[in-house]
């Protein structure tokens, strides 16, 4: 038997790494184009369905400022005819063949980062920025609604999903 055509595992280990950094980074990216889309906004909320035929996939729910009132609902179900406010030049430049004014591409690129390593990447909503519908459900047994904070600029290492205490040293910061 020849070992010529095979990786080493850590070559493996090494691109999850590179993978993961990228979707931090891309968080970011989908973090400070919502900010500038919605200045107001402070989550954008997603939601995983409750069922056998969702494959535990995350939805678009809304963006909600810091009281969590909704700044714009968006539906899950009409996603398509649906347009986001515009985005400057460079920063529509980062996105690529992606268009972020179309909910459903921003869907679909947070479903590519979720599928990656599901649960690591998302976090939940803060509970004082759900509806009492939310925390009446997930008392109920459903799942908890997911928020990913907006914002100007970001942590480079652990993107929106940031800790202050997650740094000896303050962070170094971009998205301006």
């Amino acid at each position: 038997m020849t070992t010529a055509n095979l990786a080493p595992l850590s070559a493996f280990d090494d691109a999850m790494a590179k993978a993961r950094y990228a979707a931090v980074q891309t968080l970011s990216l989908v973090s400070v184009t919502l900010h500038r889309q919605f200045p107001t906004g402070a989550y954008l909320v997603l939601k995983r369905p409750m069922g056998d035929y969702d494959d535990d996939t995350i939805e678009l729910d809304s963006v909600r400022d810091v009281q969590g009132e909704i700044v714009r609902e968006l539906n899950p179900y009409d996603l398509a005819s649906d347009r986001l406010p515009d985005v400057p030049e460079d920063l529509a430049a980062l996105w690529g063949d992606t268009d972020p004014r179309k909910p459903e591409e921003v869907l679909e690129l947070l479903r590519r980062i979720d599928e990656l390593a599901r649960y690591d990447f998302l976090d939940f909503l803060p509970e004082e920025l759900r509806t009492d519908e939310e925390i009446e459900a997930e008392n109920e047994g459903g799942r908890t609604p997911l928020g990913i904070p907006l914002a100007a600029e970001h942590c480079q290492e652990h993107g929106p999903m940031c800790e202050p205490d997650d740094h000896a040293e303050p962070p170094t910061v971009h998205g301006k």
